[in-house]
């Protein structure tokens, strides 16, 4: 199956018959070793000495003829292991090779495939995070408009309960970002009703004064305000019958959002390492956006443009996430729709690298009306947690990923009627590595599953994506991870009745499939569809403030979009190709130096300074590529831009930069950010602004 869909995914590349050789001959060697777990008769052993002969034969004709390909390492069964490579079939392409193509803009598509990633790649199972089923469950009572805390009769008889159980609750009470408070213990029986100042509990059970479990509940509950602002919205859109159906005596309830997203996972690894989510979304007609290119480095800039449509440094401007209150002054998409008579709820896991909280102040008041982080943070601190590569992994009875996408499910269906806008955040499964996610695949598409079942899809458009792909590790210093890294995976859903009543909808994402767009595109997507509700006009929303040019995806972008046209730093920019040149020319060499000289410099002026004294000064220590872009019609013929791939001293820091070199006046302009490419926690510990870390060596770990 992995060479049939290699073949596939590359019949009409120019090395699909280099590739088809090289199919073959792996298929011969992979025979061959299977041959060995036959019975040792005496016609297996003549058997593997032809195998052997055939073997060593192969590996000739490969390495003398053909060139050492990079998968032949026969050994290395992992790699090859068919159960690695999972086939997910789609036609993302505008033109062979392309996934857009252009004068202006011309994006490689990138096999996901690729042996100098999938080296690296390894699929993993789920593990369950306990072995008994919880002992508690919540549930929300229609009739009585709260939510019940029940003992589960049949779990509790494979809990050890000795002579008694003692049951008890405390409610999670915010207190600020950081820090929660803990009511009394409230103890219950068999069942109990929660009040309605419960959004989470922690839960704990003893028998014969022996703790046999905790756990936890989050729950969305009744809060009168929500109530009169939902039903105030709908009783005015009864009256004047203003929504926008297309259709002049159509009649319905304006269409909810459902944001979900995923860190760090791109396009191609979302197809690599959960083919099956991305084979179902292929499937049930999702829109994918296939050239969706990032803005910026990391999550924080990225969720910021689709959010509010600031860039990173007028976002520090128009709302500091470094000052206390700053981000409340964020006009936020979420408080639009609240303005507006929805409902509003964020989720994101692992409380230390929230996006608005990991080096930043984050929110002084909570930013929706049902907000997660108190009940996770201390769920973090009293269940029962394992950690996986510095993230939280299982929180009691379920993963962190988990918790959130329960609460997803619950605020989905509690809200099933009315509109709401909900934005539902992951990190700790596809954070750190190439490799975790793949154990979510299974859950992903039940999830999406269940939420057909309930109906979510019926008034609802959900955005399933990411913010950027993988941007660390030893595959981010490849081509492969050059480019996974600046396009991340995004795709739509439309309900079936906004197809019908809006068919040019369907042909604008059809278009913009192979199309540049940007998460300031889909800000302004996002106040397309409040619009949509007929309660504010578009026009009125605004345009996304640091990109005039951008636009509603719901209607065709244009084709002859360039980087620049839509904010997009060269840096960050995957529109152009380039070509390899020597790492060790003078012209190289010297245009390294003058980056590093600019690391050094952002570092020393850092807020004033403030932090010059803390890092030790960098060095050039070597050039490991450089790359030099093909010609672009949009530059003066004397300018040339790089990507170099340079490593540094005293850190070992391992970077990328993208460089314009004018060669008449000898200017160097670095365009974007310098990426950093390996690890830096524990050396810029010294650091506290996420701006600079990155280029920062603290001097106490110098020698």
């Amino acid at each position: 199956m992995a060479e049939k869909r290699l073949l596939l995914e590359r019949a009409d590349s120019p090395e699909a018959e280099k590739l088809e050789v090289h199919m073959t001959r792996r298929k011969s060697i992979l025979q061959v070793i299977q041959h060995r777990h036959l019975s040792a008769s005496c016609r297996v052993f003549a058997l593997r000495r032809k195998s052997v002969l055939a073997l060593v034969v192969a590996f000739v004709f490969f390495y003398f003829l053909i060139g050492r390909p990079d998968w032949v390492n026969v050994l290395d069964l992992d790699a090859l292991h068919a159960d690695n490579f999972l086939p997910v079939h789609h036609q993302s392409t505008a033109v062979d090779g392309f996934l857009v193509y252009s004068n202006s803009c011309r994006i490689q598509e990138v096999d996901p495939y690729k042996p100098e990633v999938m080296r690296h790649f390894k699929r993993m199972k789920y593990t369950p995070c306990q072995k008994l089923p919880p002992l508690t469950q919540v549930k929300f009572d229609e009739k009585s408009q709260k939510y019940n805390l029940r003992i589960d009769g049949e779990a509790s008889t494979k809990y050890p309960k000795g002579h008694q159980l003692h049951c008890c609750y405390m409610v999670v009470e915010r207190i600020n970002e950081s820090e929660v408070n803990y009511t009394k213990c409230h103890v219950f029986k068999g069942s109990t009703e929660l009040p309605n100042s419960a959004e989470g509990i922690i839960v704990k059970c003893t028998s014969n004064n022996v703790q046999i479990y905790i756990n936890g509940h989050a729950t969305v509950p009744v809060k009168e305000a929500v109530q009169q602002r939902l039903q105030a919205a709908s009783e005015k859109d009864t009256q004047e019958n203003v929504v926008d159906t297309g259709k002049e005596d159509a009649k319905t309830r304006p269409l909810s959002v459902l944001m979900l997203g995923i860190d760090s996972i791109s396009r191609v690894n979302l197809i690599r390492a959960m083919p099956k989510t991305a084979q179902y979304l292929y499937d049930n007609d999702w829109f994918e956006l296939a050239g969706y290119n990032k803005v910026d480095d990391n999550t924080f800039p990225n969720i910021m443009a689709v959010t509010t449509g600031y860039n990173l440094g007028n976002a520090h401007k128009a709302c500091s996430p470094l000052k206390v209150g700053g981000l409340d002054k964020c006009r936020f998409i979420w408080k639009l729709y609240q303005e507006h008579g929805y409902v509003t709820a964020y989720a994101e896991d692992a409380v230390k690298i929230n996006t608005f909280n990991y080096l930043k102040k984050g929110f002084v008041h909570p930013p929706t009306d049902y907000y997660l982080r108190p009940y996770l943070t201390a769920a973090e601190k009293l269940l029962d947690r394992t950690v996986v590569m510095g993230l939280p992994h299982c929180l009691g009875y379920e993963t962190a990923a988990e918790h959130v996408y329960d609460y997803a499910m619950e605020f989905t269906r509690r809200y099933l009627n009315d509109t709401y806008f909900g934005f539902f955040w992951t990190n700790t499964h596809s954070h750190s590595d190439i490799s975790q996610t793949s154990s979510m695949d299974d859950y992903m598409v039940e999830f999406l599953q269940k939420l057909v079942l309930q109906g979510t899809m019926e008034n609802s458009i959900v955005v399933f994506f990411s913010d950027h792909g993988l941007r660390f590790g030893p595959t981010r210093v490849t081509w492969s991870g050059h480019l996974e890294e600046r396009l991340p995976a995004i795709f739509f859903w439309l309900p079936e009745h906004l197809r019908k009543s809006h068919p040019e909808f369907v042909q604008a994402l059809q278009v913009n499939k192979n199309r540049l767009t940007t998460p300031y595109d889909l800000h302004l997507t996002i106040k397309h569809i409040l619009s949509l509700s007929g309660r504010v006009d578009y026009e009125s929303l605004g345009p996304a403030p640091d990109c005039p040019q951008c636009q509603t995806l719901l209607r065709p972008v244009p084709l002859q979009r360039s980087c620049s046209d839509v904010s997009i730093a060269d840096h960050w920019c995957t529109c152009w190709a380039y070509e390899s040149v020597s790492s060790s020319s003078q012209e190289i060499r010297k245009l390294g130096k003058r980056v590093v000289t600019y690391l050094n410099t952002f570092v020393a002026e850092f807020r004033n300074g403030t932090y010059a004294k803390l890092c030790v000064p960098l060095s050039l220590h070597k050039i490991r590529s450089a790359f030099r872009a093909h010609p672009n019609a949009l530059d003066p013929e004397d300018v040339k831009t790089y990507r170099l791939i340079f490593v540094t001293l005293p850190n070992n820091g391992w970077y990328e930069a993208t460089v314009r070199h004018n060669r008449t006046d000898e200017s160097v302009v670095v365009t974007g950010s310098v990426s950093r490419l390996n690890v830096y926690s524990g050396e810029s510990e010294c650091m506290k602004d996420f701006a600079a870390k990155k280029y920062c060596y603290c001097r106490q770990k110098k020698g």
